[in-house]
């Protein structure tokens, strides 16, 4: 039995279809839990991550909204959870351009303090490199782990809100995120 479509799907649907006034509707619909989203993943990344949130939701929101191939959207937990991917995405992209800077190019030679910043901020831009190629190899092993894993670190889910984005319980949320995070903490340890 589908779900009867809400405001909100129907905001998605139109706004993929190019309905301009649907698009900004569902951004002030969805710009507050998008930005709360942000914050949380970015209040994690801090130091190393110079993006604000507000940048994160609008490039998100144009990833998702603003695609030439327009999103089949099945329901706001289907935006939501396509949120979550869409903003670690942008966070890859963003520890990527920074890492190509060449060592130190952004540095200013002002004193040691400022090259310890810089090299903390190369650590958390690895850092978050290293994470998205560990869920990649994650999702063949295990796709829904991978997604709890996702929801829950870049989308600043809660379980319960994790469970129900899934449509799965609580406790099976806090077992595979539980399996997923040994799995990583495996995976990303050094030797």
């Amino acid at each position: 039995m589908s779900e009867e479509p809400t405001e909100l799907t129907l905001l998605l649907h139109q706004a993929c279809r190019g309905d301009e006034d649907a698009r900004s509707d569902l951004y002030r619909e969805v710009e507050q839990k998008l930005h709360a989203m942000a914050k949380q993943r970015l209040r994690q990344e801090n130091p190393g991550v110079t993006l604000q949130a507000t940048a994160l939701v609008h490039d998100a929101f144009i990833q998702l909204i603003g695609r030439e191939e327009a999103i089949d959207w099945s329901n706001r937990k289907h935006f939501y959870v396509m949120a979550a991917k869409a903003m670690r995405h942008i966070l890859v992209d963003h520890a990527r351009s920074r890492r190509a800077l060449k060592r130190g190019g952004d540095r200013q030679r002002a004193g040691d303090d400022i090259g310890q910043i810089a090299d903390r901020n190369a650590e958390i831009q690895q850092d978050v490199l290293a994470l998205h190629d560990a869920l990649k190899r994650l999702a063949e092993l295990d796709s829904r782990q991978a997604q709890i894993v996702e929801l829950r670190h870049f989308g600043g889910y809660t379980v319960e809100e994790t469970a129900d984005l899934l449509d799965v319980s609580p406790r099976t949320v806090k077992a595979d995120f539980a399996a997923a995070k040994a799995w990583l903490f495996r995976e990303l340890s050094p030797g």
